[in-house]
């Protein structure tokens, strides 16, 4: 387990006036002290590690005793590679199969998530220790999945498509959109940058969109110095790095590097109203 980020106020943080906002996937634990009054970041930590597991989820709790403390809200967002989007009149659907042709956990835990303000259903599997850990340790939280966060906040209506890209170690969750309508969300995985952009070419491809002319509007762990990005913008004439929402004052990096950790505020904000 590495711990890449570590950052924080210098003053004392009183969680029962602040959100914790959490993501977990196979290869990382992030969180985030919000402040919702004030709009402004308090702390932020990330770590990332070759496979998660509850021991090493443990250690993470007991090494930062805030966790510990009662939050006026805390949210997690989880992403563990299979989902799939279906029509609400479906979301009783056997997903069996999908999961088989997607090589997932068929024993993992399935959770069905309405999508607010459209007729469609996430449906996706969390491993069932990560589960009951979280619940465990989070029983007030209010879980959801990052793809269901990201599309309910976006508002693409750009008739050329939209690539929403989020980078990740070794992993991008990906939500392509065309005339203002939700193509596709996943998360893929890859081992080399070049891997990376074939499949954001194979998926323009299959939904007849101009890598010349698309919108890919790149978040995440990447740099516009990085081979990855070079790789991208080799291909993708239209990229553009989309910002974080909150005021951050304490961690001088790139404003788009935890865009998908303020979406789950966003998105639990807006099922609030």
């Amino acid at each position: 387990m590495q711990e890449q980020f570590n950052f924080s106020i210098n003053t004392p943080i009183n969680p029962s006036e602040n959100t914790l906002v959490i993501q977990v996937t196979p290869t990382h634990f992030r969180y985030g002290i919000y402040n919702p009054d004030e709009k402004t970041l308090l702390q932020l930590k990330h770590f990332s590690f070759k496979q998660i597991g509850a021991e090493k989820l443990d250690n993470i709790v007991s090494q930062n005793n805030i966790l510990q403390e009662n939050f006026y809200k805390i949210i997690c967002g989880v992403d563990f590679g299979f989902n799939t989007l279906l029509p609400s009149e479906m979301d009783q659907a056997d997903v069996t199969p999908i999961m088989y042709l997607e090589n997932a956990d068929q024993q993992d835990h399935v959770i069905r998530e309405t999508i607010p303000g459209l007729d469609i259903t996430n449906i996706y599997s969390v491993p069932p220790v990560i589960l009951t850990w979280l619940v465990q340790h989070f029983p007030s939280a209010h879980y959801l999945h990052q793809h269901t966060a990201g599309i309910s906040n976006a508002d693409e209506t750009q008739e050329q498509g939209v690539l929403k890209v989020d980078i990740q170690s070794n992993r991008f969750a990906l939500t392509v959109y065309k005339d203002g309508q939700l193509l596709l969300a996943k998360t893929y995985s890859y081992t080399v940058p070049v891997d990376a952009v074939f499949y954001l070419l194979k998926i323009c491809e299959q939904f007849q969109l101009s890598p010349q002319e698309v919108i890919v509007s790149l978040s995440g762990l990447v740099d516009t110095n990085s081979k990855l990005y070079r790789e991208m913008y080799d291909y993708f004439l239209n990229i553009s790095l989309k910002a974080v929402g909150w005021e951050d004052e304490i961690s001088g990096l790139p404003p788009h590097y935890f865009t998908s950790l303020y979406e789950l505020i966003l998105c639990e904000s807006l099922q609030d109203t």
